[in-house]
Parts: C-alpha cells; structure tokens; sequence
C-alpha cells in the first residue's frame, strides 16, 4: 500500500473512531439520564414546605445549596428514590413489565439493554479501528508533528475550560477522541523515526525558507514567542489551573530549542563542508537542514573534478601529439633544406631557380611553425619553468619594434607610442615577453588596414603594467574575442594573409607562464591585444 493510500485510510479510521466513541459515550449517557429521572418522585405535596409526605412517609424535602462551581449528584441528594420500608415488612419492588436486572438506581428495560449493548459496541469497535490507524497505520510523514500535537492539545483543553463545547455532549466526545487519536497517531511515527527533530512543526515550517537568515529567524523566535505565553497566563491563572497547558506548551518550546540547536549544528558543519570543498578535499553529506545543498554541493565537485581531469586528459593529448609531430616532421624538413642548399649551388634554370626559391621559403616557414609548436608545448606542459629576471619593459619593447623596421616600412604602417613612463622596471622572463610583443606586432602587421597606424600603450596601475596593442583590422571581424587566442584559429578565415594562427595562443600561454594576463578586444574595426604583467 503506498503512503498516501496509506493515510487516506487511517484518516478514515480515525474519523470513524472518534465517531463511534462519541456514539457510544452518547449511547450509555442516554441510559445513565433516563436513571437520574427515574429516581426523581411523581408526586410532591408540597414544593415549599420543608416536609413532603410520599407514600405514606414524611420525608425531608430541603434543597442542597449549589454553591458555584461545584456540581451537585442529583441522583444522591436531591431526592430518595423509594419510601423507607415499614419495619417488620419487606420491601416490595416497583412492577412495570419486563425488567432486566438494576442499573444506576432502576432496572433496565428492553430498550435501556440495547441501548447499552450498542454503545459497547460502538466503543469496541472504535478502540479497535483507532487503534489500527494509530499503530498499524502510522505516520510515514509528520502532518502536526510533537510540537504540533502539543499545542493542538493545549488549545483544545483552553477551549473546553472556556466553555466552547461541553463535557459531556456528543461534539465534545467527538473533538476530544479526534484530538488524542491525531495525538497517539503522531507520536508512534516520531518514536518509530527514532525521535528525529525533522518530524517537528517548527523545524518544517524553517525549511520552507529559501534564505537561511529566515530559517534561522524563524526558529529563534518561536520558543521566545511560546515562552512570553506561558508567562501571560501563568502571570493571569495559578499554575494549577493551567497546569497541563503548561507542560504540553514547555513540551513544544523544549522541542523548538532543540530544533534550533540542531540547526546551528547542520550549519556548522555545512560550513565545514564549504572549507573542504575550498582546499579540495572530499564532501562528506550529512542529514538536516542543509543536506541538500551539501548533495548539490558534491555534485559540482565531482562534475568540476570530472572536468579538470578530462581537460588535463585532452591537453596531455595533444601536447604529447604536437611534440611527437614536431619531432617527426623536422627530420624530413632538415633534409629538404639541405637538399635546397645543395641545389641552390647548381646552375639551374630561372623557372628551375624560382621554384627552388619558393621549395625553400615554404621549407622554411614549416620548420618555424614546428619550432613554435614545439616551445608552446613544453610552455603549456610546464616542462620549462620562466625565468626570473629584472628588465626594462620599455627597453624592451622598442628592440621588439626595432626588429620590425622594415617589415613596418614595407606595410606602410607606424607605430605611436604612448608611453606613461620612461622607464619600467618589472621581474619577469624577458625572452618569453620578447616573444609575446613579437607575436603582437607581427599579428598586427598581418591583418592591419594598410597605412593606418598601430597604437603602443603602457600604462603604470599600482602592482602591475598594463602594455595595449591597437590596430585597425583590413577585414570584418567576425569571432568572439576569447576565441581568437585558441590555437590554429586565425581572424581571417578566408586565409588570404600569411599566418599560422598561433600567434596569439602562443602570447597567451607565455603572458600565463609568467603570471601575467592576456586578453583581446574589438570594439567595431579596432582591435586591441591586452597585456597586463606583475612589477614582481
């Protein structure tokens, strides 16, 4: 049977239990007044006199004084229910017919007996069927929870010393049985659950927040709010009054403390969680309050520990397949080139001479690009660690420009510097920066418009340097800027310039190896190549 098939029936046992209780009680209350009526005299000589003659006998007839709040047993001592026998002669019993045997001070008849034995019963069958919702059927989820139950009992003792529903009429049966089968129902399920604070009104109603603060609130004030009630009315009544509200509100406010201690332990040690999760240690997931974020929490670490092993994977990959391709291919190369030498020694045609030329040229771009794939290899796996050295990094840039003179001059292209400073001292690997400007300037003099110019910009910015190249593009750029630094991927994609494409992932991986940070921006036709590098 599945859990809400489950509860569904016992909250059908339940009602019939109370039901049938209160039929029952209803039922054998009936016979217990028809008793009290029958003991009360048909005849009365005399209402005022304070002595009345009944068969014979007189007979006192004084009025007990009710004083309030004290119920009176009109059945002992408000009237006799039968003349004193005459000494010397038995006492005749009352003959109406068929009797059963005396109950409550008169013998039952037939329609007294069966009202008796269907209230029994109606109790029977009420026990048994509370019972089997109680124990047999029980909570597999908490609905009022041990807090819930105790101020639902505390409120329904309040409301009968208030007079809302009598004691002894069928609604008040039926609410009282209804509230101590709720009553049993849920602490046999808390007890079964090894009295998990989970299960209490208090804890649930703060797992409904999203933010923890709310949580957290709503969990202080709860036992400050039940604590100024017992004060009020223990400050209004005596503690014997209302000592049962006391103890069930006590139960509730004991159990919202512990609910907020419980609370602050999950917190502690969801804390605890975070700080492992920070220094990448394993994420241990506890039960409470915050055990869902933890899972979620162990999930992002074993999905980010899934990543970094296989981006480390892919990466060892093609390090490993560009420097056995590197190695390879330049054993071949350097016969070509050799071979071009030789042939370049030998009287050839001019068309012969031209194509030697271009065999060479080709020859000899193919080594370079093997060279640079070759470093960037050994940069990106840290098989070379960067050397620490004291430069000038404007000295350094105009030998870099210095190297390009030419190629500047043939492109029509100027170089404007604007230089905040005259000297810049940084720490850091000068032959891969070399390297990085050269890539940037040779970059820039790929794809930049013709006769436009190339803007140098250093600016000092506390800690670091920040070194921008800006040019105007002789095409549409059409990619992403973080693109554009991946290896092999070059800006224009026609391939109508010279260009391998690694020029830029070869600045970002060394701007990297050093500590610095490389990034690219294009605002409309403008490129610019963003280096920023520590003084340390």
């Amino acid at each position: 049977m599945s859990l809400k098939h489950r509860n569904v029936l016992a909250w059908l046992l339940i009602l019939f239990s109370a039901l049938g209780w209160a039929a029952g009680q209803w039922q054998l209350g009936q016979i217990r007044a028809d008793g009290v009526q029958a003991t009360m005299p048909t005849e009365i000589t005399d209402h005022t006199s304070p002595n009345s003659t009944i068969a014979g006998e007189t007979v006192s007839t004084t009025y007990p004084t009710q004083e309030p709040g004290n119920m009176v047993n009109t059945e002992e001592t408000m009237w006799p229910t039968t003349a004193p026998p005459t000494p010397g002669t038995t006492p005749q019993p009352h003959s109406t017919g068929d009797t059963f045997p005396n109950h409550g001070g008169k013998p039952l008849t037939e329609r007294d007996a069966s009202r008796q034995i269907l209230g029994i019963v109606l109790c029977l069958l009420a026990v048994a069927a509370g019972a089997i919702a109680a124990l047999v059927l029980r909570q597999g989820r908490p609905f009022f929870g041990p807090d819930g139950v105790a101020l639902m009992l505390s409120l329904v003792w309040l409301a009968r010393r208030r007079g809302l529903f009598g004691g002894d009429d069928i609604v008040a049966s039926f609410i009282l049985t209804l509230a101590w089968l709720l009553t049993i129902r849920e602490l046999w399920g808390w007890l079964m659950q090894k009295m998990a604070l989970k299960w209490c009104l208090i804890s649930r109603w703060a797992g409904l927040w999203k933010d923890p603060r709310w949580s957290l609130l709503s969990l202080s004030l709860w036992p400050g709010v039940l604590a100024v009630w017992l004060c009020l009315m223990l400050c209004r009544h005596s503690l014997a009054t209302r000592f049962p509200v006391v103890i069930l509100v006590t139960a509730a406010g004991i159990l919202a403390v512990s609910c907020l201690v419980r609370y602050g332990m999950d917190l502690r040690h969801f804390g605890l969680q975070l700080e492992r999760f920070r220094h990448g240690r394993p994420i241990t997931v506890r039960e409470g309050s915050f055990s869902g974020t933890e899972q979620q929490l162990l999930e992002v670490q074993i999905a980010h520990e899934e990543a970094i092993r296989t981006a480390v994977t892919g990466e060892r990959f093609k390090v490993e397949l560009i420097a056995n391709v590197s190695h390879d291919l330049r054993t071949p190369l350097t016969a070509i080139l050799g071979y071009s030498e030789l042939l370049s020694q030998e009287k050839l045609t001019t068309t012969g001479t031209e194509q030697l030329q271009k065999l060479t040229q080709k020859a000899g771009y193919m080594r370079g690009l093997l060279e640079s794939l070759f470093e960037l290899t050994k940069v990106s796996s840290g098989a070379v660690e960067a050397k620490r050295e004291q430069i000038d990094l404007i000295r350094l840039l105009e030998q870099t420009i210095g190297l390009f003179d030419d190629q500047l001059t043939e492109t029509g292209l100027q170089v404007r510097r604007h230089y905040s400073m005259t000297e810049a001292p940084v720490i850091t690997d000068g032959a891969r920066m070399h390297q990085v400007f050269a890539n940037l300037l040779g970059n820039a003099m790929k794809y930049a418009l013709p006769g436009t110019r190339i803007h140098l910009t250093v600016k000092d910015e506390a800690e670091r340097y920040c070194i921008r190249m800006s040019n105007i593009a002789a095409y549409e750029m059409d990619f992403r800027p973080e693109e554009i630094t991946e290896r092999f991927v070059r800006g224009d994609k026609a391939r109508s310039t010279k260009g391998s494409g690694i020029g830029l992932a070869i600045a970002n991986t060394y701007t990297a190896s050093v500590g610095g940070t490389f990034r690219v921006e294009i605002d409309g036709d403008q490129f610019s190549a963003i280096v920023e590098l520590p003084k340390n």
